[in-house]
């Protein structure tokens, strides 16, 4: 097909080149008005009570205390079914999440095992503006903290040998994130007059074909008149 032939081809059918054109304008127009989403992870860290054998908390490793850490996010997340990953750093901008949160014990073991090694929790709010985000973020931690309190006096423990909860420095950052409004016009484009020039052409395919096989079933007429 010569370029000529191409211009033809994408003049005939005018009226879904123009549906195409508008689809393709319609979407660019959506791309271009995402204004992005507000995004901070928060590491909750769980500190064992100090003591004079052990007067650093943050050194101080437990399993009794990974385990309360995972029953304080089991009673704020819920019954449900927690989705494994292959790796903990799956974020919920990763997972396409817009609006939302999520609260975890990392779990180190991918997709077939199970492995909590750290006594922390990961906090993931993803949100449309930057307050809303904070809001959540200071209602969830201090829930967090309500709920390690109230298990620990529900089990009897003196107050002096409290597991604590804080957050880990220079982790309460909320990030903009947000795409190329160029690129993302750009690709609009690409993908609309990319699925318009499938459609033109396949209208010229069949078309053609049409015509091939008119064409060639007229010939034995023609013979039959001309040998008359």
């Amino acid at each position: 097909m010569t370029f000529w032939e191409l211009i033809r081809a994408f003049l005939r059918p005018w009226p879904v080149v123009l549906i195409g054109a508008l689809c393709t304008a319609g979407a660019g127009y959506l791309a271009i008005q995402d204004d992005g989403v507000y995004f901070t992870r928060t590491e909750i860290v769980f500190l064992a009570p100090t003591s004079t054998l052990y007067p650093n908390a943050l050194r101080t490793q437990s399993e009794d205390i990974i385990v309360t850490a995972g029953v304080v996010a089991k009673a704020i997340t819920g019954p449900g079914k927690v989705t494994k990953f292959s790796s903990p750093d799956v974020t919920l901008i990763g997972m396409g999440v817009r609006d939302g949160w999520s609260l975890r014990l990392p779990d180190t073991g991918g997709q077939w095992a199970t492995n909590f090694a750290t006594q922390r929790l990961i906090l993931d709010i993803v949100g449309p503006t930057r307050e809303k985000v904070r809001e959540q973020q200071s209602a969830i931690i201090l829930r967090v903290q309500d709920e390690l309190a109230a298990l620990q006096r529900d089990a009897g423990v003196d107050p002096v040998n409290d597991i604590t909860a804080m957050t880990a420095p220079q982790t309460t950052v909320v990030f903009h994130v947000g795409g190329n409004k160029i690129r993302a016009l750009g690709m609009s484009a690409a993908l609309g007059v990319g699925a318009t020039a499938a459609v033109v052409l396949w209208l010229e395919f069949r078309r053609r074909r049409s015509e091939l096989h008119t064409t060639t079933s007229l010939v034995p007429v023609v013979g039959v008149v001309a040998a008359h």
